[in-house]
């Protein structure tokens, strides 16, 4: 989302905002990252008498000025995330950073005495997840990962239909990412000087010391190592979210992939072409992220296909549907018992209601549509639990364990071999390179706050 669309989301939120509750009676909020998901998370804030939002934050001080001036109350301002930690007043803490930020920021917030929304993927090593859950479990905090697919009506209701044996067993599932770029991609620019206002060293943080390039800043960061895990951490977190719940799974037990970097020519790291395949106990998972023109699935650029011995259920932010068996149980040969045998067993799939009608929708900078109502029902759900102290949906041992499977996907493909994985021990078995990959040396004086 670009900025005047972010300031322009804000000042209507701003404007229908609800009257607020007594000031005791509010969370207060400071928010650290002021990108693209800081546009949902303030302007959703912003409708909700329960908060109060008394500080921002961003490595970025223009994009500091810019908001708090759209914001039509006194907020605070800094460009030194800590500034906001240190503050006693405030109770709970949005992380809407780049993903090598997530964890350090999270724990130093647990610290401080805080709570957080941290968006996904939750981390950027494996390692690090299980840190974050140490810390969250030690300080008493409530952490909500940022997959907000988990707090979707119809997501829920699919969820149920699966785990309810709508579908049979399922054995294998498919999610993708169906895109297009021309070769340029995101271009080849120069290392220069970093604009006036950006703290480029820490914005780096626990990253290695390289001159500013501005596709390392701001969206494009995704595509470097040093600072996210490429579409399989990005979208893929949502994807194996989805899976693991669906599934009622926590972990691999193997990840082989297969791709590279086959059509654009830029700076990029990441591949552009990816297949990663997971071997989970009774089915299979298999997660794409291509590039050609035109190319959908089940007539959809991105979505989630769930294979059943019934039928199979297709799926994404907007909808859903159930394509069921139409030979019947016993796959009788005979043509009107097949039909009538289709017939009750299309009786047993619920009818699509309104959750599965396309919803109101956004475009993000991505490019693909993301359901505003699950975004406010995730955030909701987080500040429930602020009040009642239990977990929320998408509680940090959860957020942890879907982007542990997604780092096995980065593992898997920087590695070239499949990866067998002990999910109790989180650990790679049997291969000690692969398993440097689990943990990464943070730039001094950066590290993890220790537990």
């Amino acid at each position: 989302m670009d900025r005047r669309r972010f300031l322009a989301s804000v000042s209507a939120a701003a404007a229908a905002a609800k009257p607020a509750r007594a000031a005791n009676d509010r969370i207060r909020l400071g928010f650290l990252g002021l990108g693209g998901r800081g546009a949902y998370e303030i302007r959703t804030c912003l409708r909700k008498p329960e908060t109060e939002i008394a500080a921002v934050c961003d490595v970025y001080q223009p994009f500091v000025d810019e908001v708090r001036k759209t914001i039509p109350f006194k907020v605070d301002g800094y460009q030194d995330f800590r500034r906001i930690l240190d503050r006693k007043d405030i109770d709970a803490v949005f992380v809407s950073t780049p993903d090598h930020w997530h964890v350090p920021m999270a724990m130093m917030a647990f610290e401080a005495g805080k709570d957080v929304y941290c968006e996904k993927p939750l981390t950027h090593t494996i390692d690090e997840g299980r840190a974050l859950v140490r810390a969250a479990r030690h300080h008493k905090k409530i952490l909500q990962t940022g997959s907000q697919q988990r707090s979707a009506e119809h997501f829920q209701k699919c969820v149920e239909m699966i785990q309810g044996g709508v579908i049979g067993k399922v054995t294998h599932v498919e999610a993708w990412n169906h895109s297009n770029e021309a070769p340029v991609g995101i271009g080849n620019p120069k290392d220069s000087a970093p604009p006036p206002g950006l703290d480029w060293d820490l914005y780096l943080g626990p990253a290695s010391k390289v001159p500013y390039n501005t596709n390392r800043w701001v969206w494009n960061y995704r595509w470097f190592w040093e600072y996210s895990g490429g579409m399989m951490t990005d979208w893929g977190a949502h994807h194996v979210d989805i899976v693991h719940w669906a599934m009622n799974v926590d972990a691999p037990n193997s990840v082989a992939a297969f791709g590279g970097k086959y059509v654009l020519e830029d700076n990029r790291e990441t591949p552009d072409t990816l297949v990663t395949v997971f071997e989970y106990p009774g089915f299979t998972f298999q997660y794409r992220n291509t590039l050609g023109s035109g190319v959908r699935q089940e007539g959809r650029a991105y979505g989630m296909a769930f294979r059943g011995t019934k039928g199979t259920l297709i799926l994404d932010r907007s909808s859903y549907e159930i394509r069921p068996e139409m030979r019947g149980p016993d796959f009788a040969p005979d043509r009107d018992r097949a039909k009538d045998t289709y017939n009750e067993i299309r009786q047993q799939f619920p009818a699509p209601g309104p959750a599965a009608a396309p919803m109101t929708a956004a475009i993000t900078a991505s490019g693909f549509r993301t359901d505003p109502l699950a975004q406010e029902a995730h955030v909701q759900n987080w500040l429930n639990s602020l009040r009642s102290r239990k977990l929320p949906n998408a509680d940090v041992e959860i957020g942890h364990r879907v982007c542990t499977a997604c780092h096995l996907g980065v593992i898997a493909y920087r590695t070239g071999r499949r990866i067998v994985w002990d999910g109790e021990a989180e650990r790679i078995v049997g291969d000690a390179d692969a398993q440097k990959y689990t943990s990464k040396q943070y730039r001094a004086p950066f590290s993890l706050p220790k537990v």
